[in-house]
């Protein structure tokens, strides 16, 4: 067994993603120190290794502001951080919790080879017992594995990736391969009765839109399809974004029933005009997979006594608040904003000294 030592913070933020890092900027903004904890090795979460969209201007679609969150973060004195921290165990203290924290081993190339280490990323060294006024949960989400939707081929059929793969290929400058048929499918793991996750994702839409006109730019003569149920609106801005895009792709309002093998590349099957069959093959196929819950969730409920929030996502409780994705799917702009509410929310708590009303910070 490790060691054991102790720490009074403030507010424990866990989570070193968008939501964390922002709750963590908050709470100095305030005068409130607040240690920040990671599982991994690395802060940023998964939006650290997104790549820039912007064409000609800003596409917005968030990337830069991870690095600018960790750097404000890096030149915070106020904000401490541990990552490779697992919290195992919680009890209430009071109107705050004390929380157990353990040491994670680092996993195997897990250092993206876009984002460099920074200095502030200091893995837990022993076991930690950390005393809370108020507890943040930034644990972020889940991206549906689309191996679970055998029937559009991933893991399968050659050619067949998700949009996180190809968002890594483009932040590495270039398609897979020699790709000139490009074919996005959208909704792939919610919206689907047969998974019980009838939500909508929300993000996918201006996420895989965005993809799809980098692709175009990277290769002119490429031609993209776009299926879709239909395409979320974001705003006015997005608005005029979106009818530049339908002037440049092709967009078919049907999802898929069926991808597979064909002679050069995947074959997509799909309800035409008229409800009649129809297949066309492609180079490659892009999968825009959905947000779920985070794994942790049932973890935390437990541990914190927690009412699971909708579609099995974390809701807030007595000292405990939620930000991010970690409390339903949003942007990372949203994600921003959500977590400013959660680390007010602390505030007020820390400064009532009993606990946060239940539900006060969205979590939807």
């Amino acid at each position: 067994m490790c060691p054991l030592s102790a720490q009074n913070t403030p507010v424990l933020i866990i989570g070193g993603g968008v939501a964390g890092l922002t709750a963590a900027l908050e709470l100095d903004r305030r005068g409130l120190p607040s240690l920040l904890v990671d599982k991994g090795p690395r802060l940023g979460g998964q939006a650290r290794g997104f790549c820039c969209k912007a064409l000609v201007s800003c596409a917005r679609c968030g990337a830069c502001r991870v690095g600018d969150l960790l750097e404000q973060v890096a030149r915070r004195p106020g904000i401490q951080v541990l990552t490779q921290a697992l919290p195992v165990a919680a009890q209430r203290q009071g109107p705050g919790w004390e929380v157990t924290l353990i040491p994670q081993p680092a996993p195997e190339g897990s250092a993206p080879a876009l984002a460099p280490a920074l200095a502030m990323e200091r893995p837990l060294a022993q076991r930690l017992v950390v005393q809370a006024g108020a507890v943040i949960l930034a644990v972020g989400h889940q991206v549906f594995d689309p191996a679970r939707k055998s029937r559009l081929g991933h893991g399968r059929v050659p050619g067949v990736i998700s949009a996180g793969q190809l968002e890594q290929a483009l932040a590495q400058g270039g398609l897979p391969g020699q790709a000139r048929r490009i074919a996005f499918i959208q909704c792939v793991g919610s919206r689907d009765q047969v998974l019980g996750r009838l939500y909508c994702s929300r993000v996918c839409c201006g996420f895989a839109l965005r993809l799809a006109r980098l692709a175009r730019h990277l290769a002119p003569e490429s031609a993209v399809t776009f299926f879709h149920m239909d395409v979320q609106d974001y705003g006015q801005a997005w608005r005029a974004e979106l009818a530049e895009m339908r002037a440049d792709l092709r967009f078919i309002r049907a999802i898929p029933g069926q991808v597979r093998r064909g002679q050069e590349g995947p074959v997509v099957a799909y309800a035409g005009e008229g409800g009649q069959p129809q297949e066309e093959e492609f180079d490659l196929v892009v999968l825009a997979t959905g947000l779920e819950p985070p794994t942790a969730a049932p973890a935390f409920n437990e541990m914190f006594g927690l009412q699971p929030g909708p579609e099995g996502f974390l809701a807030p409780g007595a000292g405990v608040l939620v930000a991010g994705t970690a409390a339903g799917p949003r942007s990372i702009a949203e994600s921003i904003e959500h977590a400013a509410l959660a680390a007010a929310q602390a505030g007020l708590h820390l400064a009532a000294g009993q606990p946060a009303p239940r539900g006060e910070v969205a979590h939807a």
